[in-house]
């Protein structure tokens, strides 16, 4: 399946940030989410979700944190890099620089993202 980005609707996630649900069938999907402004400062919002997730830095730098059952992983991360994350492990990060972006690889599909 051919999916054309200039077709792919926006999706608002909230004032800061929103993305473009890419490819998605089967049980993997792609997402790139986008961030308008850097909040350094700012606790970083932690979640889980079923899915496995690889998460590769398009543009900018981000600081991450996973929730391990046994250790809490924070770090910065810059284009090019990429991070796993189990199924149901806490996680969350926040822009270190304004207009920054990732893409999201989900398996099986974020049904909530369609």
């Amino acid at each position: 399946m051919f999916y054309k980005y200039d077709d792919i609707k926006i999706d608002e996630i909230d004032e800061n940030s929103y993305r473009k649900v890419l490819a998605h069938e089967g049980t993997l999907m792609y997402a790139q989410v986008f961030f308008r402004k850097a909040t350094p400062d700012v606790e970083i919002p932690t979640h889980h979700h079923v899915h496995e997730q690889v998460t590769y830095i398009m543009k900018g730098s981000f600081k991450f944190e996973i929730l391990y059952p046994d250790h809490i992983d924070v770090q910065e991360v810059h284009v090019g890099d990429s991070i796993y994350f189990p199924s149901n492990v806490e996680h969350g990060c926040i822009p270190l620089e304004d207009d920054s972006q990732v893409l999201d690889c989900f398996t099986p599909q974020r049904e909530d993202f369609i």
